[in-house]
């Protein structure tokens, strides 16, 4: 056999008989529910399924959830971390192929007692220096970077998702605050209409000095609680500035709290569907794959490793005569490097790969039962907060007939004007207890379509090859 074709057939079993060392990924044993705790009877379709604009009527909100994903800066971040995996996988590809480069060099050397110097001029050019993946270091390698390709995706939609879900809270927010600025303004009005009755009471003797003194608080209390109000509008309004990517400024609404409403009816769906459906948890599933291929990066490195290199080039001791009367040379041949002793390094590198691959699957699992809890926590708020909401409703009710007949009874002096503030002051704080319970609500709601995993759209995914 001649040289040539050795090296050929060297090659060439390298490409064919080269293995993968290393464990191929399989996902864990997951201890999954069969349907979520609060979440009722099983279906396969989901809240989570829902394009953002389906469950968000509001035109004003569309138009900020719009803006925030075109300027939002974290949301600009984690597409530049997407690029940088990309460049990292492309990088570890150019792996897989041969290397080709040429060079220029000069040297000169002087010996002592010697008076002719010795230079060297010689150009070459590299057409071959290529690792044959014989033991699939490099595939684990381009293994381990397409995953992290595909985790950071997903951490981007993950970031997608928290940005849609906290414009959404922090916009109904915003509007309720709106609303219980209106209860109080309401409030100080019937509060200041009270005070003047009292004063021409107290004028004609009917009244003590101190029924006009505790109208009073009442109207310093309404007046208090706007100025608190007021200073939360304006922090919620910057906050939301803040996620569409703009200075702090004035936010448009178009919907009274009391008409907004938030597609609440679709259920849950199955926590199975949740692996596939949440960001998270896939992003997390993808580092546990990346894990389990740097074990056979790092096994791989153990092993012997072939090297294939072939150059060609022109020598010459004067530059004028390296094109005219060169020295040719060429070198041809495979390289052989086998780890005999490093210290341990190699060795405490697969441990070390493993305990990785081992802290990934933890982080993997307590991503999806901390997931199933937050579904589940969302689908127990948004029950109760029905029924709180339904509750405080009826307090309302109540205290605004409370607050008439003992009105009535201290205009005919049956009644003390304490028993009047007591039962204002009542009313008040039902009200706004009554707006903060439908905003629990709408909240929940919305906290439920954020730990299933809506907000971004699943099919525009390539399938997996």
């Amino acid at each position: 056999m001649s040289r040539s074709r050795f090296y050929l057939f060297i090659l060439t079993a390298a490409l064919l008989t080269g293995c993968k060392v290393g464990p191929n990924y399989s996902r864990p044993d997951l201890a999954e529910p069969s349907v979520f705790r609060f979440g009722g009877k099983k279906s396969t379709r989901s809240l989570g399924d829902l394009e953002w604009r389906s469950v968000f009527q509001d035109s004003a909100l569309r138009a900020l959830i719009d803006e925030a994903l075109a300027n939002n800066l974290d949301l600009q971040a984690a597409s530049a971390r997407v690029l940088q995996a990309q460049a990292n996988l492309a990088a570890v590809r150019s792996q897989f192929l041969p290397t080709i480069g040429a060079g220029y060099n000069y040297n000169r050397s002087d010996l002592t007692n010697f008076t002719n110097a010795t230079q060297n001029h010689s150009i070459g050019i590299t057409l071959l220096d290529y690792e044959a993946d014989f033991w699939g270091k490099i595939r684990r390698s381009s293994e381990a970077a397409r995953a992290q390709v595909l985790a950071t995706e997903d951490g981007r939609r993950m970031v997608q998702v928290g940005l849609i879900a906290g414009i959404a809270t922090a916009y109904v927010t915003l509007c309720e605050q709106d609303h219980e600025l209106g209860i109080a303004r309401r409030t100080l009005a019937a509060r200041t209409t009270s005070l003047g009755l009292i004063t021409q009471r107290q004028k004609g003797g009917q009244s003590p000095l101190t029924d006009v003194r505790q109208a009073e608080v009442l109207i310093a209390e309404a007046n208090a609680a706007m100025r608190t109000i007021e200073k939360q509008i304006a922090k919620l309004e910057h906050q939301i500035s803040y996620l569409a990517g703009r200075p702090p400024g004035a936010i448009r609404r178009t919907r009274s709290f009391d008409s907004i409403q938030i597609v609440s009816t679709v259920p849950a769906g199955l926590p199975s569907d949740l692996l596939q459906r949440r960001p998270d948890l896939r992003a997390a599933e993808q580092l546990l794959i990346a894990a389990t291929a740097n074990i056979g990066v790092a096994q791989a490195r153990l092993l012997p490793s072939f090297t294939l290199t072939a150059s060609a080039g022109l020598r010459s001791r004067e530059f004028s005569g390296l094109f005219d009367n060169p020295t040719r040379i060429w070198q041809l041949g495979p390289a052989v490097n086998v780890p005999i002793f490093t210290g341990g390094r190699l060795m405490a590198a697969i441990r070390g790969s493993k305990a990785a691959r081992d802290e990934a699957e933890a982080n993997y699992r307590k991503t999806v039962l901390q997931s199933l809890r937050e579904v589940s926590d969302a689908l127990i708020s948004r029950q109760k907060s029905a029924g709180v909401r339904a509750a405080q409703s009826q307090v309302v009710q109540a205290r605004q007939s409370a607050l008439g007949l003992i009105r009535e009874r201290y205009d005919n002096g049956a009644s003390a004007y304490l028993e009047v503030l007591y039962n204002d002051q009542e009313l008040f704080a039902a009200e706004l207890s009554q707006a903060r319970a439908r905003l629990d609500e709408i909240a929940a709601t919305i906290e439920l379509y954020r730990s299933l995993g809506g907000g971004w759209d699943k099919s525009s995914i390539p399938a997996a090859k």
